[in-house]
């Protein structure tokens, strides 16, 4: 699962570049969850608007992404850190994958600035 989760890191900032949403959504089942955590709420967000929503960045993101750490949990999931360093403020994802047939099945990510 490690290289499937650097695959779709590496395929996600492809993506936004290349502004390519198949990139983007091929790690991903067809029934997939994706939830992303703000300071207040949790939000579940249709594949589609989070893909449409990630090319959006292309302008501003101008970044180096660094794969912090990929650890296996107790329950079998996995989590990611990854930070990002652009040329205005740094900030860092922590993600947590769950997976069926080898795709993701399940993604619920955290963000921060330093």
């Amino acid at each position: 699962m490690k290289k499937l989760i650097e695959k779709f890191w590496e395929d996600m900032f492809d993506g936004i570049t290349t502004q390519d949403k198949s990139k983007i959504l091929q790690s991903f089942t067809p029934d997939a969850s994706y939830k992303f955590r703000t300071a207040d709420k949790m939000y579940d967000v249709a594949l589609e608007d989070m893909a449409a929503s990630c090319l959006g960045y292309k302008d501003t993101l101008d970044c180096k992404y660094f794969i912090e750490r990929i650890d296996e949990l107790a329950d079998g999931s996995w989590v990611s850190v990854i930070t990002c360093s652009d040329n205005k403020k740094p900030y860092f994802t922590v993600s947590y994958f769950k997976f069926k047939d080898g795709r993701i099945s399940d993604l619920t990510e955290y963000y921060g600035d330093f």
